[in-house]
């Protein structure tokens, strides 16, 4: 493992002590505390779970992370696709010169990372919670830590009609307004969203891939049994 790696693993391991002890500590404080950081009606998303993967060579070049939804509207969030984007503002504030790490003090230099993802939730009633699995591309997993920067591309509530074109959704539904995200600082991080077991987590995130897979099967039939039907038409014309 390089020296940068290891300072990339020392900064994410940190953060996630630091995260646990201020979710330790905050959350019972704020029981009897009410504030208002997100519209009401709202549906709100947090990013957590963030986890480091290492490739067969030992090095990190992913990470998982999970998003979980809140829908505080009265209607089911159908289907939605998030397009999130983290910049990289940690890596030029440390430098390796001869073997020795050097902070880097100019507050002008530039993010030099931009990662995007976009994630894709589904099925969300009212006022329940859900959490999907996801995972990226880099190796600087402390950059996905609060400071992420969203797009609704699109957002379908239950009642709304779906218009498709080359098995795409193309209309962006009546909800993308409507996502509020909390961060760690948020009081609503630790009040508006049940603790969730990781077991429990891995379960939605494996049903919610079977449901796809569900959906690409059904498909694929689908087209199967056309293609049938075709082939029996031309044997009789035959």
């Amino acid at each position: 493992m390089t020296l940068l790696n290891k300072v990339v693993s020392l900064s994410l391991a940190a953060a996630m002590v630091l995260g646990a002890a201020v979710n330790a500590n905050a959350a019972p404080s704020r029981k009897n505390q009410k504030e208002d950081t997100s519209d009401e009606g709202a549906i709100l998303f947090r990013i957590e779970n963030i986890e480091p993967i290492r490739n067969k060579d030992g090095f990190i070049d992913r990470c998982s992370f999970m998003v979980t939804v809140y829908n505080r509207m009265e209607k089911e969030v159908k289907e939605a696709v998030l397009e999130l984007t983290w910049k990289d503002t940690i890596s030029k504030k440390y430098d390796i010169q001869k073997g020795e790490i050097i902070v880097n003090d100019d507050e002008d230099e530039e993010a030099t990372t931009e990662i995007t993802k976009n994630v894709k939730i589904s099925s969300i009633m009212p006022h329940r919670q859900k959490s999907f699995s996801s995972e990226v591309a880099t190796d600087k997993c402390f950059t996905l830590l609060d400071n992420v920067e969203y797009n609704v591309k699109s957002c379908i509530s239950d009642g709304e009609s779906i218009e498709m074109k080359d098995s795409k959704i193309v209309n962006a539904g009546g909800c993308t307004s409507n996502f509020n995200y909390i961060n760690s600082k948020n009081p609503e991080y630790y009040s508006e969203f049940k603790d969730v077991p990781e077991s429990v987590l891995e379960k939605q995130a494996e049903e919610e891939k079977k449901s796809e897979l569900a959906k690409v099967n059904e498909k694929q039939n689908s087209i199967m049994n056309q293609l049938k039907n075709v082939n029996e038409i031309l044997n009789k014309i035959k």
